[in-house]
């Protein structure tokens, strides 16, 4: 499944998820990460058993760094943006900031961009460290997804918020190894925003290179 509609799909379970989760109920690595009988494309099967190894070692890694944040279900694989099928798959994952401030902004757009400026440097550099996914030429490049709560007066269901970026691996590995700045990250990154399982339009999001953390070194 590609990552974008990965998300789509999954969004009101998320938000609903959001409701019952605990600070001690954190998703184990067989959890997070996505199962070789669950890929439906031969390539991204292939590489998450060649890369099986690598990506229990980026779980670890999130869970030591970044212990505010948690994996969605199968949230750890290969993926290929939507309607990208010519695209070699991208290492990625999907988290969620359950126990993170919640982004800032008056509208999705601006939390979104909240949300990458804060995490956005902070996760690619594990994503990037793995260096056998990095060296391997079927490897396309690099998603992360960042889910939240929306914010709002408690009238119903929790709805979830969404950034999905998925970038090539160049642009990645030029902007984690400080060669190219956020803003040219970004410009090259297919970009996509949901509000629920609706999306909003987005062409970049307004992130000033001087805002944005300078990445961070993936053994924290």
């Amino acid at each position: 499944m590609s990552g974008p509609k990965w998300v789509g799909a999954a969004a009101a379970v998320l938000a609903a998820g959001l409701l019952t989760a605990s600070a001690e109920a954190q998703r184990s690595a067989e959890e997070s990460i996505y199962p070789l009988s669950e890929y439906r494309a031969a390539d991204g099967r292939a590489l998450a058993a060649a890369h099986a190894g690598e990506l229990r070692a980026l779980y670890d890694a999130i869970r030591r760094c970044a212990p505010e944040l948690d994996f969605q279900r199968h949230g750890i694989g290969f993926r290929r943006p939507m309607g990208s099928a010519e695209i070699a798959p991208h290492l990625a994952i999907w988290t969620w900031l359950q126990w993170a401030p919640a982004p800032e902004g008056g509208d999705p757009l601006g939390r979104a961009a909240d949300a990458f400026r804060r995490y956005g440097p902070k996760l690619l550099p594990h994503l990037v460290a793995r260096d056998p996914v990095r060296a391997d030429a079927r490897v396309g490049g690099y998603g992360l997804v960042l889910t939240w709560l929306k914010p709002g007066p408690a009238t119903g269901a929790p709805v979830a918020e969404t950034l999905v970026v998925f970038a090539p691996r160049a642009v990645v590995v030029s902007f984690v190894g400080g060669q190219m700045p956020l803003t040219e990250l970004l410009a090259q990154s297919r970009l996509r925003v949901f509000d629920g399982q609706t999306e909003v339009p987005v062409s970049t999001l307004g992130i000033r290179d001087q805002d944005a953390a300078v990445p961070a070194s993936p053994s924290c």
